[in-house]
C-alpha cells in the first residue's frame, strides 16, 4: 500500500501534526460555511429563522454523530489492519463499512422526513410557531440528503485510516465553495429563506460525496470496488460494530445532551435561542485544533497498536497534549477579544447580542479543560478502548445536563446556567480519561495483532 502515511515509523508527534493540519483546515472551512449560513439567515431572513437553524443544529448533530461514530469505528478497524500489514483484511473491512453506512443512511432519511414535526415540536419543545415552521422546513430538506452525509463520512474515515487526511480537505474546499455560492443565490436572489440554506447544504454534500468516491477509487487500488465486489462480511461487520457502536453512542450522547440543552434554552425565549446559536457557532472554532488532534491521535494509536507498539503511543501522547494546549490557548484569546464584533456579524442586537457575548467570553476561559481531554479520548478510541471512551462522554454530558437543569429548576438560576454547566462536565471528562490512560488498561484493547 505504497504512498500511505505509515505512522508506525518515524517521529510520532510530527506524524500526528502533519496528519492533523489538513483536518484543522477542513474543520475551519466547515465552520466557515456553517457561520455564513447563520450570518445569511440572521441578517437577510429574520432572528426567528436564525433560532430555527440553531434548533435544527442540535438534531443535525445527532445524525452527524451517528455517521461519524460508525465511520470512525470502522476506520479504526481498517487502521489497525493497515498497521498489521494485512491488506486483504483492509479491503474486506472497507467493503463492509461502506455497505453498513449506506444502510444506516437510508434509514436516517426515512426517520428524518417522517419525524421532523415530532422531533422539533415535542422533543425540543419549540413553542414559537414562527420558529417551529421554519425549523421543520429546514430539517425536512436536510434529512433528504442524509445518505450522502453517511457515505461521505465512511469514505473520509477509510482515507484517514491509511493516513490520508489531505483528501478530505480538498473535498471540503469544494463543498464549502458550492455551499456558500448556493446560500447567497438561494437566499438573496431567490428569497427561499431557510429552505434555500438547507437545499444548498444538501447539494454541496452530494457533490462532495461524488468527488470523494471518484478520488478513493482512482487513488487507492485497495479501495477500488466494482459493484458486485461490494460485500458485507459478517466477521468484519462484527468488528466494525464492536468499534463503531461505542463510538456512535459516544457521539450520539453528545448530540442528545445538546438537544436537552437546546430544550432548556428554548424555555427562555427567542432572544436566547438566537444568542445560543451564535455562541455555539463561535465555540466550534475553539474546538477546531483539538478535534483535529483527536483524529490524528486516534489514527496514530490505531496503527501503532496494530503494530504492537504501545510505548510509542505513550511517547507521542505527551507531545500532542502540549500542542493541544498551545493551539487552544491562542484561539481562546482571540475569541475572547473579538466576541462583540463576531456576534454582530450574525445580525443579533439588544438582549441577544449581550447574551451571545457573555456566552463566548465565558467559554473561552475554560476551553483548556477540553483540550486536555480530546487527544486522550482519541488515543483510547484508536487503541480499541472505545467502550470506555463512550462511558466518558456519557458521564460528561450527563453531568452537564443534570447540572444545568438543577441550577434552573432547583436553585432558580437564570439563563446563565446554560453555560455555567459546561466546565463542570469538562472537569468530569478530564478526570475519567486521564485516570484510564494512566491505568494502562487501554494497552490490552487492540482488536488486531500484527501478522
Amino acid at each position: 500500500m505504497k504512498g500511505k502515511l505509515d505512522m508506525t515509523q518515524g517521529v510520532g508527534w510530527r506524524h500526528v501534526l502533519i496528519f492533523s493540519l489538513p483536518i484543522m483546515l477542513g474543520n475551519l472551512l466547515q465552520q466557515l460555511y456553517n457561520t455564513v449560513d447563520g450570518i445569511v439567515v440572521g441578517k437577510y431572513v429574520s432572528e426567528a429563522a436564525l433560532g430555527a437553524v440553531g434548533n435544527c443544529a442540535s438534531l443535525t448533530f445527532l445524525f452527524i454523530a451517528i455517521a461519524f461514530g460508525l465511520s470512525n469505528g470502522s476506520g479504526i478497524v481498517v487502521a489497525q489492519f493497515f498497521g498489521a500489514k494485512r491488506e486483504d483484511d483492509v479491503r474486506r473491512a472497507a467493503s463492509t463499512a461502506i455497505l453498513l453506512l449506506c444502510g444506516v443512511g437510508i434509514a436516517g432519511v426515512v426517520f428524518g422526513l417522517a419525524g421532523s414535526q415530532w422531533l422539533l415540536g415535542t422533543v425540543l419543545g419549540i413553542k414559537d410557531e414562527e420558529v417551529l415552521k421554519e425549523a421543520v422546513t429546514y430539517f425536512r430538506i436536510y434529512s433528504a440528503g442524509l445518505l450522502f452525509q453517511f457515505l461521505y463520512n465512511v469514505v473520509a474515515a477509510l482515507l484517514r485510516a491509511l493516513g490520508d487526511s489531505k483528501a478530505t480537505l480538498y473535498f471540503l474546499i469544494i463543498s464549502t465553495a458550492i455551499n456558500l455560492g448556493l446560500d447567497l443565490l438561494f437566499v438573496l436572489s431567490f428569497s427561499w429563506g431557510v429552505a434555500g440554506v438547507a437545499a444548498a447544504t444538501v447539494i454541496a454534500q452530494c457533490i462532495s460525496t461524488v468527488f470523494s468516491l471518484v478520488y478513493m477509487n482512482r487513488r487507492y487500488p485497495v479501495f477500488r470496488f466494482k459493484l458486485k465486489e461490494l460485500k458485507y462480511h459478517r466477521d468484519m461487520g462484527k468488528r466494525c460494530l464492536q468499534m463503531g457502536i461505542p463510538s456512535m453512542l459516544q457521539q450520539s450522547v453528545v448530540a442528545i445532551g445538546s438537544m436537552f440543552m437546546q430544550r432548556l434554552v428554548n424555555t427562555f425565549g427567542k432572544a436566547l435561542m438566537a444568542a445560543f446559536t451564535v455562541g455555539n457557532r463561535v465555540e466550534n472554532y475553539i474546538f477546531i485544533p483539538i478535534m483535529a488532534l483527536n483524529a490524528g491521535m486516534s489514527t496514530f494509536a490505531g496503527q501503532n497498536m496494530g503494530a504492537g507498539k504501545p510505548r510509542r503511543v505513550k511517547e507521542c501522547w505527551k507531545r500532542v497534549m502540549v500542542m493541544s494546549l498551545a493551539f487552544s490557548a491562542f484561539i481562546a484569546v482571540l475569541i475572547y477579544s473579538f466576541a462583540t464584533p463576531i456576534s454582530t456579524l450574525f445580525g443579533v442586537t439588544g438582549k441577544s447580542l449581550t447574551m451571545s457575548v457573555e456566552m463566548i467570553r465565558f467559554m473561552s476561559f475554560f476551553v483548556l479543560l477540553f483540550s486536555l481531554y480530546l487527544p486522550t479520548g482519541g488515543l483510547l478510541q484508536g487503541a480499541g478502548d472505545a467502550f470506555f471512551a463512550m462511558l466518558c462522554s456519557m458521564s460528561t454530558l450527563g453531568v452537564r445536563v443534570i447540572s444545568a437543569y438543577t441550577m434552573v429548576y432547583a436553585f432558580d438560576v437564570d439563563y446563565h446556567a446554560v453555560w455555567y454547566a459546561v466546565p463542570i462536565g469538562w472537569v468530569c471528562c478530564v478526570i475519567l480519561s486521564w485516570a484510564r490512560y494512566f491505568s494502562g488498561a487501554w494497552e490490552r484493547k487492540a482488536l488486531v495483532k500484527k501478522a
